[in-house]
């Protein structure tokens, strides 16, 4: 029988709760413990612990994998206060987006005879607090697992058997790429949804305007309502990875404030403008056909027709102008956009 002790019962912590238990039953015990007494009794009560315990040091004392949900500023007091009582051969592993602090403090504060092999479940749900905590949130998601090259074999298979259990996929990376990623698709859209938020609420204007709020607004600043204390945590343990995208999306933003500025170009079918918003309708579409992997084309060419083609498209309509003149009717790329509706 596996013994799990979930530190932090926070959405993350309760649905992984609750998951193990759904799927695992009693062919495993897990142990609740969160510094607020409230939200042990909460998860105890959605069915996410077999117990929960008051104590730190006894929560872990006989785990064989402990799971680290807080957030991930707090991880390093976690790991310097259970270091003394982990048992000989425990596996500790975290849910936080941050890898490259989180193995450095675990190298430094956990006792060697243990593992930490990092973990960050991409669950992508909208749960926000743990009253809304749903062992289903894990299901065909990828979770990354983040190992040293020296992780014991085992300890790897611990984590990944337990991943694997709730219906999630492991997906290995190494702490530079998966920080990246992380802060591209996690800590980028916190930030562009509290800026956005920020600038339109500090407006005079804003009783006004916040009755204009429809699907857009609401969905771009649907991040701003995570819990700030874990947005400013992701944020801080992963700044400079942080920086770099925000940096590009201010590049970005620039050439676009330059494009409106200018009569001429702001008009253009093939101007930066046209360009940032064509470039950003195909590369969505891209991902939501889930083709994402490919590279966008950047000659910006649509094909043109022969001059025979486009005189006969005006009477007969292009696909039979096609045929008649001899060519095949191409399927259209769904993930290409058609650059004459510009014109």
């Amino acid at each position: 029988m596996a013994n799990y002790t979930i530190i932090g019962l926070g959405r993350i912590g309760t649905s992984l709760g609750m998951a193990i238990r759904g799927r695992q039953g009693k062919k495993s015990t897990v142990i609740g413990y969160d510094a607020d007494n409230k939200t042990q009794s909460l998860a105890q009560r959605m069915g996410a612990v077999d117990s929960v315990e008051w104590d730190l040091s006894k929560a872990v004392g006989e785990a064989d994998l402990v799971i680290v949900a807080t957030p991930a500023r707090s991880v390093y007091d976690v790991f310097t206060a259970i270091a003394p009582h982990l048992k000989t051969g425990a596996v500790v592993t975290d849910t936080s987006p941050s890898k490259r602090a989180v193995t450095q403090w675990a190298e430094e504060l956990l006792p060697k005879n243990t593992n930490f092999i990092g973990g960050n479940p991409l669950t992508g749900a909208s749960v926000k607090e743990q009253k809304d905590a749903s062992g289903h949130i894990f299901h065909d998601t990828k979770w990354a697992v983040v190992a040293s090259p020296s992780a014991d074999h085992n300890s790897i298979k611990t984590l990944t058997d337990l991943i694997e259990s709730v219906d999630a996929k492991p997906v290995f990376m190494d702490p530079d790429e998966h920080d990246s990623f992380s802060a591209a698709t996690t800590g980028l859209p916190a930030v562009v949804a509290a800026a956005l938020m920020n600038a339109v609420s500090t407006s005079p204007s804003w009783s006004e305007i916040s009755r204009f709020v429809g699907m857009e607004f609401d969905q771009m600043t649907a991040a701003a309502s995570t819990d700030p204390s874990s947005s400013q945590s992701a944020a801080v343990t992963n700044s400079d990875m942080l920086v770099h995208w925000i940096d590009q999306v201010m590049e970005r933003l620039g050439s676009m404030r330059e494009g409106l500025l200018d009569d001429e170009e702001k008009f253009a079918s093939d101007g930066i403008l046209s360009d940032s918003f064509v470039q950003a309708w195909e590369q969505r579409a891209r991902l939501e056909a889930g083709i994402a992997d490919r590279r966008p084309d950047t000659s910006g060419n649509t094909e043109i027709p022969s001059s025979s083609e486009s005189m006969m498209s005006l009477f007969f309509g292009s696909k039979v102008a096609g045929v008649m003149s001899g060519g095949k009717e191409k399927k259209r790329d769904s993930t290409k956009y058609d650059r004459r509706k510009l014109n």
